[in-house]
């Protein structure tokens, strides 16, 4: 028994080898590969998780350098802050940010947060402060405590940065509030070197010190006065210890490393066009599509492009600011719910016009409020008025793009009826007075009525649930337009009389077997 126990053993320790060798394992990470990691544009939540895909990726390829190649005015807070935190959670790969240009705001607070930065020869990095930006694109002043809620957490994360990269904290402090002002001097008998404030600096240089400190040359004195915000340039940054060095590309830094860069990741297609439809312009185009669509699948149902359109521009309107961090749940809850109050007045119950108030308030006020951001994740940014400004933004582009479909809809009612096909659309008035039904029920003519007139038979071209399509007359014609049965469903095919033909709104019934007859 004891010799097969042995026999047993040696024969796992003798498979256990053969197993692992017929699997490949994973590459190890080596700090002489790299991979190029873009960061350009707008930082937000889309940006954030394709960046956070990319490290996996990096990763996975074996690099132990991620090159971070930024370019970039900032974005939001919570997603620079997201960015930062994870980057600071990457202890197998080394990090180092690469300014291509500009990492000015979210950016500065991502370069930090690697390990090293080292900048192009003409690049900007800092100015890492809260704003308020206004509608017409300047800037608006925030109180002290306004100001100090919204600095908090970007402060905590760049003097995080700065205790662990090696940073002075004062330099990081500046890049995120105006005061103090920083100051760079240095030892005349050691030749140490330190960054003070403006109190301590006078007491420093002041005549009769023991040790004589003296400004540091080169260098601009203060590095940073009280009243600004700090943004360097390389030289600069080069100096006073923020960037380890310069360099032209991410090649040109992968051979001054002695690095060998295995792949580029960096923005494709989709980001792109994520980047256009999150444009303000592209957004009032699509505000005004999907509100002329939605206006024409309401009053002409069934055809199915005017639907197909509403539902691909409400997509659009809602789905990339969902991607970017700019919508959240909620906004989606108001938009849809608006709209199922919308069609329960025109379909279901049509004439107290309650749901359709109620209901296109919410929709406006979701498609606003997918404008503001990330306002509420960040703690007292409610205070502030930067919700107020980014609600002002969204109202100018609902408002804008509610005026656009209205204008629209008045050029496409005067020239789509001499189009061919989309004639048979549009719903207009005959030249000569139009036709009711008398009490006698006899047709009579009435001005104040529009085609299809009141007592006009036709045929319904689709289902009306209780909303469709229907055919009616029209001179030596005929022509289709929106009905909504007062019964209900009515099967396509079936016989209609028009009741009632008030503007846009025409109300039919189903034809009965001893009508007909």
């Amino acid at each position: 028994m004891k010799r097969t126990s042995i026999l047993a053993l040696a024969l796992c320790l003798t498979l256990i080898p053969a197993a692992a060798w017929g699997t490949s394992p994973p590459p190890s990470a080596s700090r002489e590969t790299a991979v190029v990691i873009s960061l350009s544009g707008t930082v937000d939540d889309f940006n954030r998780d394709a960046l956070q895909r990319r490290f996996e990726k990096a990763r996975r390829l074996g690099a132990g350098t991620v090159i971070l190649e930024i370019d970039t005015y900032g974005g939001l807070v919570s997603s620079a802050l997201d960015i930062s935190r994870y980057i600071k959670n990457q202890p197998d790969l080394h990090t180092i940010a690469f300014v291509n240009s500009k990492a000015i705001s979210a950016g500065a607070m991502i370069a930090l947060a690697c390990d090293e930065i080292v900048m192009t020869p003409s690049a900007t990095l800092g100015d890492c402060a809260p704003i308020q930006a206004d509608p017409a694109g300047g800037m608006r002043t925030l109180g002290d405590t306004e100001r100090a809620k919204a600095e908090s957490p970007v402060l905590a994360d760049f003097e995080e940065s700065a205790k662990r990269n090696g940073y002075d904290a004062l330099i990081a402090r500046a890049m995120v509030t105006v005061k103090p002002a920083v100051y760079y001097i240095q030892s005349d008998t050691t030749g140490k070197k330190r960054f003070v404030d403006a109190e301590e600096y006078q007491q420093l240089t002041a005549p009769g010190q023991d040790e004589s400190w003296k400004p540091v040359p080169d260098v601009k004195n203060p590095v940073d006065a009280a009243d600004t915000l700090l943004t360097v340039g390389t030289d600069t940054a080069t100096r006073i210890g923020l960037a380890k060095g310069t360099a032209t590309s991410a090649q040109d830094l992968a051979s001054q490393r002695g690095l060998s860069i295995v792949e580029t990741l960096s923005s494709g297609a989709g980001d792109k066009a994520v980047a256009l439809f999150s444009h303000p312009i592209a957004r009032l185009i699509l505000l005004t599509i999907f509100l002329q669509s939605l206006f024409i699948a309401i009053k002409l149902p069934g055809h199915g492009a005017p639907e197909a359109i509403c539902l691909l521009s409400l997509g659009l309107l809602v789905g990339i600011p969902l991607l970017t961090g700019y919508a959240q749940w909620w906004h989606l809850v108001l938009v849809f719910g608006g709209l199922a109050l919308v069609a329960f007045e025109i379909f279901v119950f049509p004439g107290h016009l309650v749901s359709l108030i109620i209901g296109g308030v919410m929709v406006l006020a979701g498609l606003v409020l997918t404008f503001v951001g990330d306002a509420w994740q960040v703690p007292g940014s409610w205070s502030i008025p930067a919700t107020r400004s980014a609600l002002e933004r969204g109202i100018f582009i609902v408002v804008g793009g509610l005026a656009c479909s209205m204008l629209l809809s008045m050029w496409l009612r005067r020239y789509l009826p001499s189009l061919p096909y989309f004639h048979r659309l549009i719903l207009a008035t005959p030249r000569g007075a139009a036709e009711t039904v008398s009490a006698e029920g006899v047709p009579a003519m009435d001005e104040a009525d529009v085609w299809p007139f009141a007592g006009t038979v036709g045929r319904a071209v689709t289902d009306l649930r209780p909303g469709g399509s229907a055919q009616f007359p029209y001179a030596d014609d005929t022509r289709v337009t929106g009905v909504i049965s007062d019964s209900g469903y009515v099967r396509a095919g079936t016989k209609l009389l028009v009741k009632e033909a008030r503007s846009n709104r025409v109300v039919v019934r189903a034809v009965t077997n001893k009508e007909e007859g």
